[in-house]
């Protein structure tokens, strides 16, 4: 103990400011460029915030660092298996923390990881407390958040009068009212209901509300039960091979989150139409060994390809609810002190037979009425060492494989190395597992990663990554393959001050753009980007931010450039509650080259624009917090483009070359 002491009394002397006065946390430039990654790919983000609502509890609900155990460190979704283990390590030899500040002495873990999770976590005293149902039920929030929002311009969607064209049915308003009781890693209880753009509220003069409703009930470490999902639910199993329906991430600038982390339950209240279960599941647990079962039934919109949830014009309302899915499944976990190893099965029943498409690429894609899918998943220990993955086999005897070691070499050292293998023919419905490509299947490859930190100031990031495709794909009608590297540097000067400095290079195959032939040739596309971002907090309450961003696209020889700056500007008042965000962008790509930002718009919600072409985005927002637990926030958007009569297509055209949307959101805590 007294060198704890000495030890604490020596951290204490080297800081300048305490973490309590930072202000409330925000993503920093690793995180963005994690989410724009994953819009990049996705082309969207995924309308599940299940994540940031729970990481919102946690800002009310602190976890004791003291007591928790490695899964309530897993379920912040920042930490690694290797920084827990040595969090978990160090608690062990050293005992209690006494402070915040003696997270600093915990080998591996720097500065920048440790701010991440201040907003989360604590240190305490206390014991573990023994809650009883009583508890569950009065000691959690009550939360009611109703959500606003409208396209000011108005689309072609909208413009039409002809009842049998499949013009929009409803208004360009959106709308979300969500009402949750949440006591965080105890129980959850609520109900969403929403309304998309162009949705009819009230339909054939009678009055059906919103378009989509959800409910769900969750209780968790009741007894022998560690998890019951009534309701609306998700599952995420193994490393995704077989099913993960919860938000999760593919390459990016964290090159060392690689493995998928969640609790195989979890309550599902977002405003998404189709990446969740409807019915009941359970876990219990009696010593090392855990089971889980569930079961589900909805309607889906017509095919398993194409669940939009958009009910906005005749066309799309005919499809609505035609396509039955019945789905059971269940795990088997036995876990040891350093290890843990698991088996999965899941089935789907369909009212109909899927059909698969027509296309060359589409050849083994899964047709028929019945989906079954079986899986093992492992991870183990040891020193410095985490060893994981997951092996998955379809009903047609095809198999997906991923695989992965991540390492703590020194303090100031950790490496990555993943291999995965899916084949053409596997098939799976929810499934997410790390890739190239946005599902498992078709791919092959091998990924490596470093993350160095140079000192208390610098740190690199780094990755290869090279992947085949035996199979036609997409937009490919030939095998091919590819590679991509990144490096990053994160530069802390100061507590004030993050510098990001990011370079990236992919090498693709994708068909050229000759119309004659049936297959047309592959080219080579070669991708580079440079991204420098920085950061500061000023004094009396002011952050700015500022990015420049070049990008160059070579195919068939010609070449492509893009260029985007922004400068953004957030004040936080002082005086009154008051939070104002404005920030300018200029932007210039090709037709082919898409340049994305993400803005932290309201609370769970994150704002991504996918801007190409020429122009400028003017963004502004305003948080305004009340005493009786009443937040507001307005959220202004409008892009400008260059040399364009006309915004998007289809339906969703806008005449002229400009578009806004305006967003308000009202939140009342209790």
């Amino acid at each position: 103990m007294p060198i704890k002491i000495a030890m604490l009394i020596l951290l204490l002397l080297l800081c300048n400011n305490s973490y309590a006065q930072q202000p409330e946390p925000a993503l920093n430039a690793v995180a963005e460029s994690q989410l724009e990654g994953h819009a990049a790919n996705a082309d969207n983000i995924s309308e599940d915030d299940g994540h940031w609502q729970q990481l919102q509890g946690y800002t009310r609900r602190k976890i004791d660092l003291n007591t928790a155990d490695a899964a309530a460190l897993k379920s912040l979704g920042i930490l690694s298996p290797v920084q827990i283990r040595q969090f978990l390590a160090y608690r062990q030899q050293m005992g209690k923390l006494v402070s915040i500040y003696e997270l600093q002495a915990v080998p591996g873990w720097d500065e920048q990881l440790i701010r991440s999770i201040l907003p989360y976590v604590r240190t305490g005293n206390d014991l573990e407390p023994r809650y009883t149902l009583k508890d569950y039920l009065k000691r959690g929030d009550h939360t009611l958040l109703f959500r606003y929002g409208r396209q000011l311009e108005t689309s072609r969607g909208y413009q039409h009068t002809d009842s049998t064209s499949a013009h929009y049915l409803g208004s360009p308003d959106r709308l979300l009212l969500r009402y949750r009781y949440n006591f965080p890693r105890y129980m959850s209880w609520g109900v969403v209901m929403e309304k998309d753009a162009g949705e009819a509220f009230f339909r054939g003069g009678q009055g059906r509300g919103f378009d989509f409703y959800s409910i769900h009930l969750f209780v968790r470490q009741y007894k022998w039960i560690r998890a019951l999902a009534l309701g609306d639910f998700t599952v995420n199993m193994g490393q995704g091979l077989l099913n993960w329906q919860s938000l999760a991430f593919g390459k990016g600038a964290a090159v060392m989150q690689v493995k998928r982390e969640g609790e195989l339950l979890k309550p599902y209240a977002s405003a998404g139409e189709y990446n969740f279960y409807r019915g009941a599941g359970v876990t219990v647990a009696q010593g090392k060994w855990e089971g889980t079962a569930f079961i589900s039934s909805r309607m889906l919109d017509g095919s398993i390809t194409e669940n939009s949830g958009y009910h906005r014009s005749h066309t799309e309302l005919a499809k609505r609810h035609t396509l039955g899915q019945y789905t059971i499944g269940g795990n088997v976990t036995v876990t040891g002190r350093d290890w843990r190893a698991g088996l999965n099965m899941i089935q789907h029943q369909f009212s109909q037979p899927v059909v698969k498409g027509t296309a060359p690429y589409q050849l083994f894609a899964f047709e028929g009425k019945t989906l079954t899918g079986v899986s093992a998943d492992y991870e183990a220990s040891w020193k410095g060492l985490h060893l994981f993955g997951e092996g998955a086999m379809s009903a047609n005897g095809k198999t997906a494989w991923i695989s992965g070691l991540l390492a703590s070499v020194t303090a100031n050292v950790d490496m990555v190395l993943l291999y995965r293998n899916y084949n053409r023919g596997y098939h799976s419905l929810y499934a997410d597992a790390w890739g190239e490509f946005y599902k498992p299947v078709n791919e092959n490859g091998v990924y490596t990663g470093i993350s160095l930190k140079v000192n208390t100031h610098l740190k690199i990031d780094a990755y290869a990554d090279q992947f085949r495709f035996p199979w036609l794909q997409y937009r490919s009608s030939a095998p091919g393959g590819g590679r991509d590297l990144l490096v990053a540097l994160t530069y802390t000067p100061d507590k004030q001050t993050e510098i990001f400095l990011r370079y990236n290079y992919t090498v693709k195959q994708q068909d050229g753009k000759d119309d004659v032939s049936f297959f047309p040739p592959p080219v080579r596309v070669d991708r580079q980007s440079w991204r420098l971002q920085v950061k500061l907090d000023a004094k009396r309450g002011i952050t700015v931010k500022n990015r420049v961003e070049l990008s160059r696209r070579r195919e068939e020889g010609k070449a492509q450039r893009g260029f985007l700056l922004f400068q953004e500007l957030l004040y936080a008042c002082t005086r009154w509650p008051l939070q104002l965000y404005v920030r300018y962008t200029m932007f210039a790509a090709g037709e082919a080259e898409s340049m994305y930002t993400i803005t932290s718009g309201m609370l769970y919600e994150y704002a991504v624009s996918r801007l190409s072409g020429e122009g400028r985005q003017y963004q502004c927002r305003m948080r305004w917090k009340m005493k009786n637990g009443l937040t507001c926030w307005i959220r202004y958007q409008r892009t400008v483009y260059g040399r364009v009569t006309s915004i998007g297509n289809g339906w969703d055209e806008v005449a002229g070359n400009r578009v806004g949307d305006l967003h308000c959101q009202l939140q009342y805590s209790f």
